[in-house]
């Protein structure tokens, strides 16, 4: 009986698939092999931990394989699964690779299979929570002219919101802080953007809004007062379509 193997990976998408590149070379056994990301690892007597470097090249051939040997959906899985956080998505996507590339497109189609089911529901965790975020998110004109927000979402949803803004403001300067993960997204005016890692603001900085932005906030609140009726309050309601988790970067919603 061979002892478990235990590899440990970056939290990202390319720390992950660089694992599931280690453990399929190692030829040591699926069954043996399990991996997990970020810094914890659940101890256990017999196994052998193994840190592996995050390689993009190693990462972006494993992604390759992962949409020409099983589909595109299972890509998309995949991707979205990275983000959640849940401690088990590593290991997930890599029993869940381990069975589509042995069996092939259907892989998604095996619902009965619980790898399939959990992959399926971190996906669905990661979506759930990025179809209703973008609508908590508040900008704040800075006196330098610079958009910025501050996030705290549960899953790892920075790339997606760079996408997303990307789209909608691509002629503005303009920052998202995700707070929880300390990581920043930078948006140049009419070029790309990019993410950096272990990121602190200075608060004085961040906290320095133009005139503008202090007024405009006031009114805003003015109005989200304005078409409240006292009478028909439900914080019930309001807490299950506006998670308290995001108030505390909400204007409106700051002293509730």
């Amino acid at each position: 009986m061979k002892n478990q193997r235990i590899y440990m990976c970056e939290d990202s998408l390319e720390g992950i698939l660089s694992a599931v590149h280690a453990a399929y070379m190692s030829r040591y056994g699926h069954e043996y092999q399990t991996i997990t990301a970020g810094d914890y690892v659940e101890s256990s007597l017999f196994a052998e931990i193994i840190p592996v470097e995050t390689d993009v090249d190693k990462a972006a051939r494993v992604a390759d394989a992962v949409i020409h040997k099983i589909s595109g959906y299972a890509w998309l899985l995949v991707k979205y699964a990275a983000m959640s956080c849940h401690m088990d998505k590593a290991d997930t996507i890599y029993h869940f690779l381990v069975k589509g590339f042995r069996i092939g497109r259907k892989v998604t189609e095996q619902l009965a299979d619980p790898v399939v089911m959990r992959i399926l529901k971190l996906e669905r965790g990661v979506m759930r929570e990025k179809d209703h975020f973008y609508g908590f998110v508040r900008f704040q004109e800075l006196s330098s002219g610079i958009l910025f927000a501050k996030i705290a979402p549960k899953h790892h949803q920075l790339p997606l919101a760079a996408e997303h803004f990307a789209d909608r403001y691509p002629m503005e300067n303009w920052m998202i802080y995700d707070e929880r993960r300390h990581e920043v997204c930078v948006h140049e005016a009419g070029k790309g953007w990019w993410i950096a890692e272990n990121v602190t603001p200075n608060e004085g900085a961040v906290s320095d809004v133009s005139d503008s932005q202090r007024q405009f906030e006031q009114w805003w609140k003015q109005f989200y007062e304005t078409i409240g009726i006292k009478e028909r309050e439900n914080p019930r309601c309001r807490m299950n379509m506006m998670p308290k988790m995001y108030w505390s970067n909400m204007p409106e919603m700051m002293g509730k």
